[in-house]
């Protein structure tokens, strides 16, 4: 591919469909119609002499060659927004842009209500998109630029990525209240004892504190059912007498709204830090830095 024959809005195609894995979506972030984001592909795919992204039955997954290319693009296109701005200062009030953000159901549910409502104030024509990140390590996410920025609980982490901590947590266990199993103190025995609602990696994919402190204590316990997500956390314990590990920040929201009461962890699984992470091409961003500022002044304040 030479760059005489590169035009700006097949990279931009290019990238779209890196990020949303699918070609209708990938036509709507751009703007363009579908039968134009499949002609640009096409063209695409002559420029570079391979098929770039395969079809499958959730969309299209990128080839190696694909992602060899797709961290160059993202610069480009950078490089080019950057042009354009002839160096401006970044204006949230009146800039328009797109941020693609890997979350926990976790981090979701604790941080993004007040950071929404505060890019709604500061920054009303600000776009975010949240992106599972269950399925995929963070720093995959980063490094294939999926997205621009991971909230999580990730491992350290090394360059071209950074990290900074936005707060931390611990684990406690609930309950519906009036639990008749359960005494004043919840005891290791009763832990045992009761049937278990779980929810594994709910601070991660990679996430297994509980299962290897009871391996290491040679424990076992009795889980009744597995969860995906948060949402239907809530009304599952207060129809049954199912107990449930849950970081201390989404226990005390739940108890506040529903009939379900609190515990100290009978196990020590410790705290945890949790994380904003980003690559280097972001790294001296403007938009990025304020974005990263927000969402860390917003974690002070959660």
């Amino acid at each position: 591919m030479t760059g005489k024959n590169t035009d700006l809005n097949l990279l931009l195609i290019f990238d779209a469909i890196m990020v949303e894995r699918n070609v209708t979506r990938a036509a709507d972030r751009v703007e363009i119609s579908q039968s134009s984001a499949s002609k640009d592909l096409t063209q695409l795919r002559i420029l570079f002499g391979d098929p770039l992204f395969l079809r499958t039955r959730r969309g299209v997954v990128p080839t190696h060659k694909a992602l060899e290319v797709a961290e160059d693009v993202r610069r480009a296109i950078q490089a080019l927004n950057n042009l354009s701005k002839a160096r401006g200062e970044f204006e949230p009030q009146t800039a328009q842009v797109e941020f693609n953000i890997g979350a926990t159901d976790y981090v979701s549910f604790v941080l993004l209500p007040k950071l929404l409502e505060k890019l709604t104030s500061s920054a009303p024509s600000t776009r975010i998109t949240i992106h599972d990140i269950d399925q995929l390590p963070a720093e995959e996410m980063l490094l294939s630029s999926k997205v621009d920025l991971v909230l999580s609980s990730a491992a350290s982490v090394s360059f071209p990525l950074y990290r900074q901590e936005l707060f931390r947590d611990n684990y406690v266990c609930v309950s519906r209240k009036n639990h008749p199993a359960i005494k004043k103190n919840f005891t290791l025995a009763q832990f045992l004892a009761c049937r278990h609602l779980g929810m594994p990696g709910q601070n991660g994919g990679r996430e297994r504190v509980l299962p290897d402190v009871m391996r290491q204590m040679e424990l076992s316990r009795d889980v009744a059912i597995y969860l995906p997500h948060l949402l239907s956390v809530p009304p599952m314990l207060i129809a049954t007498n199912l107990v449930m590990m849950l970081a201390s920040r989404v226990a005390e929201a739940f108890a506040a709204a529903y009939p379900i009461k609190i515990y100290k962890h009978p196990l020590r699984l410790g705290d945890f830090g949790v994380y904003q992470l980003w690559h280097e091409r972001t790294h001296r961003s403007q938009s990025h830095q304020w974005l990263r500022a927000l969402i860390k002044s917003t974690s002070d304040e959660t």
